[in-house]
């Protein structure tokens, strides 16, 4: 995409644009008016960059000489502390949602001519405290899973309303409770049924098809570590709108249980219920089964859905004005300052890189003002406002001045632009209601003027930096032949992240420690034994013995500050650099007998601080290729010793919802990380993941993209362990089976390739999929399964195993975008030489999916124009599968078609999940077309094989499963002889050099 910079629209007559002079300046009171900021831990966030921080917003006021409060949902909700008389104006930053708990007040405060600066599309998504405490949601609290008050099998009772749709399985789960083996265990729940009478049938498809498994009230088991052993279902009556029906199960606790739970799962699709009266006994004695009675409601926010009504001026709006939108997408909306700049935007953007337009947005609908409210735009157009000031001078709101800030122009660093727009907005609405004097609007603006900017790059040169290793992920030496093997799962966490980093120390040089956390360690263990890497282990059962046993291959510990949250990703850096272990306390490392060398208490101020030290002083002594973003809460699971082994840096960016953390600051953050990635070469990796819960890190898209921009990749592998032992297998390269020729073609038929979703993410080949491997309606029916290249360098003993395991029905597919993750449309959209940075990471991806005989790849985040960019630089591939979900058009055209070189496109044609749902998506996207060809895609955290087994059967026998090299093949011959794309070429599969 060009950019260009932000201009002054001219030539339209001020009046014509509402911007009539403001008027008269009331006195101004000698105390600056104050502004309330809505700031309510993990509220839900939509139409808004999730970085934006209610903390940064009222820096940024107090920056323009305003007074500025943070405001929690209950205190927005109470007259006392919200309102007209004590705040001129607030300012809410979640987007489209808003406490519904609140809102008569907040009207209120509306009403007396408080002002509103507002976010995204607001007060369209009603927000409220709809979850039992204690108890989890199937697949989340909110729409299809909430707490239904007063609505239990006993007056004044609680209950829970379930509702099923289109996902997999929907329901709640209780807490743990202690169990031993042998225990006899009961638990019961009341169940009514509220579904409404059905309407007439959409389909001819048959009752049993729609219906799926039967809900199933559970009773699980768990070992000591938390992990699954067994459960036992019965299933919940088919029809019990009568009344409440009691639904009771019962099992005897295996061998290793330590901990048992309630599971209450709901199948059948477009059902309601509400369950409630859940009580257990163990060996008959009431079992300690928490907020059974789901008396205690939760601290979440549930996002309740869209409504309109809310925005507008009825006698239950809040005035604050509705939206039209999308546009369409070949007619983009300006995204330039509006004459008169009301929001003294311009000294803003001056310098920023910013797209004059902007693909089909949504924006303030000027014709749902009424008469008396006159609209300013302040970015964009009169008819289509992106950004705009609202003067209610007549109606029930009369007096007021709000803004609707929308979204700022996506890019690099949108969270400090988001935030310098609300500022400047506010800082106009106080100016318009004659609350602060031109003087000191003007020394405002110049305050906000004057606040430090983020580096944006752009035309970036990077450093060329030799790559210390021909692979694309470095590799250890091959592993000894006898591991130590110790059990660390009774480990404390600190003990935990001591063990791997003595781990990730001794492996460098040969990998001898093996650590088990879990079961899948043992498996993939036996595994190296059974291909011939290993032989027996050498059991070690005191694992505090190892720090004796290798103390010749380290020099001390580093000792982490825990008033600096970053400082363990610090500590881990330097025990790469410095062959340090890693102790949270000096009493841990007194304990492993292990001398202090490097104290880091009292040595950095803030993140900000530490991480600047990480790229200026450690960075240099590591290695430039590599480096990780983790959680430091996670750092016990194990993820961290192949990292330490091959002396990667390692950081963390806390997040909006983390900034009560010590030392946080995630605008500071995130500027640190910037450089840090600036200054590393060309494909580099980012290891780890950027997300740890929503609103807990950067966010996966966000830094996906931060790091794509800037010419780096992200392979994610948090929750993963002992790779400094896997790396260090030998395998260059891996055949897939043979797999069946595609089957004769049909003219009349609809061809289906199912393809898995997220085997990117290194932890799910871990385990997660083994679990799906290991499904005996494996083979029955055609998969592609995602998989990331990547693994043949960090984890080829898995990738042998499942290829080994493959069925003919089994084909791997490069996931997701290439060798690693990142966005083409983004890619490397910071640096000079983008074309150069395209042309190295596909020519990569290519090698890499060579090597794994993959035959195609996904792509994510892409266009047309993305995808048919990325084809020619694919020469050795003929077909592209795009798409993480359903993203491109409807028409089948749209989904499946040719690129100018002959390669094939097979778009997704599916999002979420649910065998009716997948069914219904197949039958919409391939409609009129004889014979159709289409991918499927299936989202692996929530499906399942028999989901998809199902979905053939609702198809019925028109619609047939393939795999996905057979679709293709089918494709040509189908289209064999028909009139090429113009311009298309023949297509070689010849190898490029």
């Amino acid at each position: 995409m060009l950019f260009f910079r932000l201009t002054l629209l001219a030539g339209i007559p001020a009046a014509l644009l509402g911007t009539l002079p403001a008027p008269p300046a009331q006195a101004a009171p000698e105390e600056p008016p104050r502004v309330a900021v809505f700031a309510q831990a993990n509220f839900p966030t939509y139409g808004v960059n999730g970085l934006v921080s209610p903390r940064q917003i009222v820096r940024n006021l107090q920056a323009a000489g305003l007074g500025a409060d943070l405001l929690d949902a209950d205190a927005l909700a109470r007259p006392e502390r919200l309102n007209a008389q004590r705040y001129a104006a607030l300012v809410l930053p979640y987007g489209n949602t808003f406490p519904l708990d609140a809102f008569a007040n907040l009207r209120k405060f509306h009403q007396a001519r408080g002002s509103l600066v507002t976010t995204g599309i607001p007060f369209t998504h009603p927000a409220a405290r709809l979850a039992a405490r204690g108890w989890d949601a199937t697949p989340r609290w909110g729409g299809a899973v909430q707490l239904a008050p007063l609505q239990g099998p006993r007056p004044g009772a609680n209950a829970v309303r379930i509702q099923t749709g289109d996902q997999d399985w929907t329901g709640v789960s209780s807490a743990r409770f202690a169990v031993r083996p042998g225990d006899k265990v009961t638990l019961s729940a009341a169940l009514r049924e509220t579904t409404a009478p059905p309407r007439a049938a959409r389909s001819r498809t048959p009752t049993a098809a729609l219906r799926g498994p039967e809900d199933q009230l559970y009773l699980r088991f768990l070992d000591a570590s938390g992990t699954f052993l067994e459960q036992r279902g019965v299933a919940v009556p088919a029809a019990a709108r009568s009344g409440w029906n009691p639904v009771r199960v019962e099992s005897v606790a295996p061998a290793r249980a330590a901990f048992a739970n309630l599971s209450l799962q709901m199948r059948r699709r477009g059902r309601t219920f509400l369950a409630g009266d859940f009580e257990g006994s163990v060996n008959g004695k009431p079992a300690p089964l928490a907020n059974a009675d789901l008396s205690r409601v939760g601290d979440e926010f549930l996002d309740l859905g869209h409504q309109d009504t809310p925005a507008l001026w009825g006698p239950d709006g809040i005035g604050i004005g509705g939206f039209a939108g999308p546009g369409d997408p070949n007619l983009p909306a300006s995204v330039v300052v509006s004459p008169g700049d009301p929001l003294h935007l311009t000294p803003l953007f001056s310098g920023r890189p910013a797209a004059t337009v902007r693909a089909a947005p949504q924006w303030l609908d000027p014709r749902s003002l009424p008469a008396g409210v006159r609209l300013i735009p302040a970015l964009g157009t009169p008819a289509r406002p992106l950004i705009a000031l609202l003067s209610q001078e007549k109606g029930p709101f009369q007096g007021a001045v709000d803004a609707w800030t929308y979204r700022v122009p996506e890019g690099d660093r949108e969270d400090y632009y988001a935030c310098q727009v609300i500022a400047r907005a506010t800082v106009s609405v106080l100016s318009r209601r004659g609350l602060l004097s031109k003087p000191k609007e003007s020394v405002a603006f110049r305050g906000l003027d004057a606040l430090p900017r983020p580096t944006l790059f752009e035309n970036l040169t990077l450093p060329k930096v030799a790559r210390r290793y021909d692979t694309f992920q470095p590799k250890m030496p091959p592993p000894a032949r006898r591991l130590f093997v110790s059990d660390v799962r009774s480990l404390k966490n600190d003990e935990k992240l001591l063990l791997t980093s003595l781990q990730g120390i001794v492996n460098r040089k040969q990998p001898r420690i093996y650590l088990l956390f879990d079961e899948d360690d043992a498996r993939w263990l036996e595994t190296l034994r059974q291909q011939g890497v290993t032989d027996a282990p050498i059991p070690v059962a005191d694992p505090w013995s190892l720090f004796g046993q290798f103390r010749s291959e380290f020099k001390g510990a580093v000792v982490c500050d825990p008033k600096v949250y970053v400082s363990p990703c610090i500590a881990v850096s330097l025990a790469g650099a410095d062959d340090l272990l890693v102790a949270m306390t000096p009493q841990l490392a007194e304990r492993a007998k292990v001398p202090v060398t490097l104290d880091l208490r009292g040595r950095f101020k803030n993140n900000a601080d530490a991480l600047r030290y990480l790229r200026t002083s450690i960075l240099p002594r590591l290695d430039p290729y590599l480096t990780c973003t983790l959680d430091p809460a996670v750092f016990h699971q194990g993820g961290l010793d192949s990292l330490i082994a091959a002396r990667a840096s390692v950081f963390w960016i806390t997040g909006p919802e983390a900034q009560q953390l010590p030392g946080a600051d995630s605008f500071a953050e995130v500027a640190e990380v910037s450089a840090l990635l600036a200054g590393m070469p060309l494909g580099a990796v980012v290891r780890g993941f950027w997300w740890h819960g929503d609103g807990i890190g950067l966010q996966e898209s966000d830094g996906v993209a931060l790091a794509g921009r800037l010419g780096k990749v992200t392979l994610v592998s948090d929750l993963i362990t002992n790779l400094s032992v896997q790396s260090g297998v030998r395998a260059d390269r891996l055949a897939q089976k043979p797999r069946a020729p595609a089957p004769p073609l049909d003219r009349k038929k609809i061809y289906v390739a199912f393809t898995m979703s997220d085997g990117d993410n290194l932890c799910t080949w871990r385990g997660y999929f083994r679990r799906y491997f290991e499904d005996p309606v494996r083979g029955t029916i055609p998969i592609g399964w995602g998989m990331s290249p990547a693994i043949l360098d960090l984890a080829p003993s898995w990738a042998r195993w499942y290829y080994e395991q493959a069925t003919p029905n089994d084909e791997f597919i490069c996931d997701v975008s290439g060798v690693a993750y990142m966005y083409p449309s983004s890619w490397g959209a910071s640096l000079k030489d983008k074309e150069g940075a395209f042309r190295w990471f596909y020519d990569r991806t290519q090698d890499y999916m060579q090597r794994m005989d993959m035959k195609t790849l996904r792509l994510m985040d892409v266009r047309k124009d993305d995808i048919a960019r990325v084809g020619p630089l694919l020469p050795a591939l003929d077909y592209l599968m795009p798409d993480y979900g359903h993203a491109g058009g409807t028409a089948y055209q749209e989904v499946t078609y040719a690129l100018p070189t002959g390669q094939s496109v097979f778009r997704a044609v599916t999002s979420g999940s649910g065998p009716q749902h997948f069914a219904e998506q197949i039958r919409d996207r391939a409609a009129g077309t004889r014979p159709a060809f289409v991918n499927a895609f299936v989202w692996n955290w929530g499906s399942n094989l028999s989901d998809l087994k199902q979905t053939l059967q609702i198809l019925g026998p028109d619609y047939v499963a393939v795999t996905p090299s057979q679709l293709n093949a089918l494709y040509r011959q189908a289209n064999k002889g028909a009139e090429l794309p113009e311009n298309q070429v023949t297509h070689s599969t010849k190898q490029t050099r």
